[in-house]
């Protein structure tokens, strides 16, 4: 029994001991405060005494311990740093971390060996803490860095990004290219401060990369929240159409395919815009996108070419899509959407996209002009609207080119509609929005015929105002509806197959309006009313 008792005792002062235990002797383990770093910050107000060559002096061991872990227990104030393989930065709570200090026009983080090719830098982990960028003290562009964003990483392979909050950041939160297996979990973006020509995206992932996860991101933003960018502003065709890179993201800045790619949990804070994946001649292929969530103001998912004749985007799947449209805001160079396709994608698949209590007449979906789709199925499409006078305006846009197009298990509630409105899906609509857009803002500039700029341009851009939608297949099936006047309203270009089945609709609907312009070649299924 005696012994029971001093066996007993012994393991309830265990843990007294080990709090009483001396630090630990490993070198590749540095406590911030037990290094001499101040700690005098905020990561939400900064201020304090500038510890960045401590702290740099920290993060230079790694190369020569081969490891090295460095523990912030407070708020530190730096000018940038620079972060070498084999380096894990842990913040204890959201109240520790970093504040960019005023007038850095530096990065809060970047890997020390970027490259457009090739990847030098390999096992860096973020995990907890706060990343504060100090939008409004910073000037959005370095000569040769590029966009200040709060990460710059290029030329990455196994990184981790986990828990961690990224307040105010001038451009991106994250700006990440040429990277290799890259993890994302329980990421907070906190914008409060928004400079004037700000582009603060989130998490912006740009080429080549593969084997990529994000789980659980949260927050604001004012461009695009994840936006997945094979190619963008610094890939384009010259003057003899040749896809050639340019610096206008910085001098590491690549680009390139992007595939295998796992997103799920996305909620947006009053976002402009939410998801984008741009491709104009990259690859992206093999994505998944679940679970997306929140109020946006303008734009809410869209896969692009962005202003050119282009776009190589093999499978990608949405699913649960419910995002809340708010009052846009200054991105006018397109009118607002929920769903925007446009370039050449060979399958999309579409399930269960909400949009519930809609403000305006923004489409759910907009298949732009210039889109050319092999396959587009939006399977599970749920509108409840409760305006006394809905507009004319569509639910479904389709402007483009889709060999076969699905549209199934759809249901549309309008139960204080004062007369029926729209179509579930209509086609040779007005152009002038487009028009607009070409004439007005920065995207003229992306039009002209080829300059001294030595990019192609869009030259094809004015041809879409005058063609024509085409549709090989399209098939609509389950569908339920008030308030609509039409399921289809078909004004212009070709529908070469239609089948219309199991239709749900009052006397005031029609399942079939032809306009003078449209042509449908075969039908089968509703008779036309």
């Amino acid at each position: 029994m005696k012994h029971t008792l001093t066996l007993i005792k012994a393991l309830l002062l265990a843990p007294l001991a080990a709090l009483n235990a001396a630090p630990s002797s490993d070198s590749r383990i540095v406590i911030a405060s037990e290094a001499g770093a101040h700690l005098d910050s905020d990561v939400n107000k900064g201020g304090g005494t500038d510890d960045t060559a401590l702290i740099q002096a920290i993060l230079d061991r790694a190369p020569k311990l081969g490891a090295l872990k460095l523990v912030v227990d407070g708020a530190i104030l730096v000018k940038g740093l620079k972060v070498h393989s084999d380096t894990t930065i842990e913040c204890l709570n959201r109240d520790c971390g970093f504040f960019l200090a005023d007038h850095s026009d530096q990065h809060i983080i970047r890997n020390a060996n970027q490259r457009p090719a090739g990847r030098e830098d390999r096992n860096i982990s973020f995990i907890g803490g706060t990343y504060n960028g100090n939008a409004l003290k910073q000037n959005k562009r370095h000569p040769t860095l590029g966009w200040i964003s709060a990460f710059s990483l290029h030329g990455v392979e196994q990184l981790l990004f986990r828990d961690v909050s990224i307040t105010d950041m001038r451009t991106f939160a994250v700006h990440l290219t040429n990277w290799r297996r890259v993890v994302f979990e329980n990421i907070y973006i906190n914008l409060g401060q928004i400079p004037e020509s700000s582009n603060q995206d989130g998490i912006h992932v740009q080429g080549p990369g593969e084997f990529l996860s994000m789980r659980n991101i949260q927050g604001r933003t004012w461009d695009d929240m994840i936006a997945l960018n094979a190619d963008d502003n610094n890939a384009d065709w010259d003057l003899n159409r040749k896809f050639v890179r340019n610096d206008s993201f910085g001098s590491y800045a690549s680009y390139g395919p992007i595939t295998d790619v796992d997103i799920d949990g996305v909620q947006a804070e009053d976002c402009a815009q939410v998801i984008r994946l741009l491709s104009r001649e990259s690859r992206i292929d093999r994505v998944s996108i679940r679970n997306v969530r929140g109020t946006y103001r303008t734009f809410g998912v869209w896969l692009s070419p962005n202003w050119r004749e282009g776009g190589n985007i093999g499978r990608v799947e949405l699913e649960n899509i419910d995002l809340r449209a708010k009052a846009p805001n200054a991105f006018e160079y397109l009118p607002p959407f929920q769903l925007y396709l446009s370039g050449k994608i060979e399958h999309l698949s579409v399930r269960n996209i909400v949009n519930y209590l809609p403000i305006d007449d923004r489409p759910v979906v907009w298949i732009a002009p210039d889109a050319k789709i092999a396959y587009l199925g939006i399977h599970g499409l749920q509108i409840f609207d409760q305006r006394s006078n809905c507009g004319n305006g569509p639910i479904i846009r389709a402007d483009g080119e889709v060999k076969i197009l699905q549209i199934k298990d759809v249901v549309v509630q309008r139960p204080q509609s004062g007369a029926p409105a729209g179509a579930l899906l209509a086609t040779g609509l007005p152009r002038e929005d487009m028009k607009k857009a070409f004439e007005t803002s920065w995207v003229a500039n992306n039009i002209k015929k080829p300059t001294a700029r030595n990019t192609w341009g869009w030259p094809e851009a004015y041809s879409y105002l005058t063609s024509q939608p085409q549709i090989q297949r399209l098939q609509i099936s389950d569908v339920v509806a008030e308030g609509l006047e039409h399921v289809l309203d078909h004004q212009a270009g070709t529908i070469e197959a239609l089948d219309l089945r199991d239709l749900s609709i009052p006397a005031t609907t029609k399942a079939v309006h032809q306009g003078g312009e449209g042509k449908i070649t075969k039908t089968q299924g509703a008779s036309f009313k």
